[in-house]
Formats: structure tokens, sequence, C-alpha cells
């Protein structure tokens, strides 16, 4: 799972996100007036979605997985 959060981690902060870790575990995540913060890290699909959508509401973008 960490790797899904690594991932995201590294756009977030390619698109100018501040992100960090609290002591207890916490996701924050900063970009202008706007701040997201994750109680843990993601375990259910369903939580995952959340995250990600979240996040995209306050504005990171996921590039598209096109098959050839």
């Amino acid at each position: 799972m960490s790797s899904r959060m690594d991932q995201i981690v590294a756009a977030a902060a390619r698109q100018g996100f501040s992100v960090r870790q609290t002591r207890t575990g916490a996701w924050i995540f900063a970009k202008g007036i706007s701040t997201l913060v994750f109680s843990h890290t993601p375990h259910s699909p369903k939580e995952w979605m959340e995250m990600l959508n979240a996040l995209r509401g306050a504005g990171l973008r996921f590039p598209v997985y096109r098959r050839r």
C-alpha cells in the first residue's frame, strides 16, 4: 500500500502541493488556501477513492492511462 501513497505524494509535490505526515500518521496536503487532512493512510478501496476524489477536488491532476 505504501507504493500507492508514494505515487500520490510524488504527484502532489510535482504539482505544487505541500505534503507531510504527522507523528500520529495523519496526512496533510496543502496548496494555496486549500488544506486537506486525512487521519490515516487509506486501507480499503473506498478510502482510497475518497482520498483521490478529495485531492482531485483540490486541484490535483493525475495522468490518464491509455492502453495501446
